[in-house]
Parts: structure tokens; C-alpha cells; sequence
């Protein structure tokens, strides 16, 4: 099976694919909503890494990119207030980003 070795984060360098990252912020939003647990953040990191091949089978995902399909994908899975948590903490970093 393929896997997905790369991504692009924002200033467009390319970085090693790290699938525990994703994990990681599942987990924490997860913590936040009191949806789900570590077990449940690594079922839906699966999920999103499939969509990923899916949908970038020729072209390398950006962060971005994979952030989105982890909302749809929690969205999907009916972790709606863990989706909400996570969207609210993408937009507070964003914001961040943009003050610095």
C-alpha cells in the first residue's frame, strides 16, 4: 500500500508525513470536547490518512489540506463537538499567525 511520505506546511517547505501528529491533535480536541480518547484519535487518524491517499495520489498534501479532512472526517464520525474544539483551535492559531 502506498503511504504518504510528505507534506507542505504554510511557508511551503516540505516535511516528513508524521501520522502521530494528527493523533496528537485529534487526542487533544478529544480531551477538550470529553468525546473520545486516545483509542478513538488513532481509529479517525486512520480514517483521514486513507482519505489522504485517496484524494493526493498524485500531489502532496499541505497542511491545510490534511487539516480539513480531519474536520470532515470528525465531522463524519459524528464528533461534532470535537470538531467544533478542533475548527476553533485552527482559527485561534491562525489568527496567531497573523499577529506575529
Amino acid at each position: 500500500m502506498k503511504e504518504i511520505k510528505y507534506c507542505k506546511k504554510r511557508d511551503g517547505v516540505i516535511v516528513s508525513f508524521e501520522k502521530n501528529r494528527i493523533t496528537s491533535a485529534i487526542n487533544k480536541a478529544f480531551l477538550d470536547s470529553g468525546e473520545g480518547n486516545r483509542f478513538q484519535a488513532q481509529k479517525v487518524t486512520e480514517t483521514v490518512v486513507e482519505r489522504i491517499l485517496r484524494s493526493f495520489q498524485y500531489d502532496m498534501p499541505s497542511v491545510e489540506d490534511i487539516q480539513d479532512i480531519v474536520e470532515d472526517t470528525l465531522m463524519g464520525f459524528n464528533y461534532r463537538k470535537t470538531a467544533k474544539k478542533y475548527i476553533l483551535y485552527r482559527d485561534n492559531r491562525q489568527r496567531k499567525r497573523i499577529t506575529s
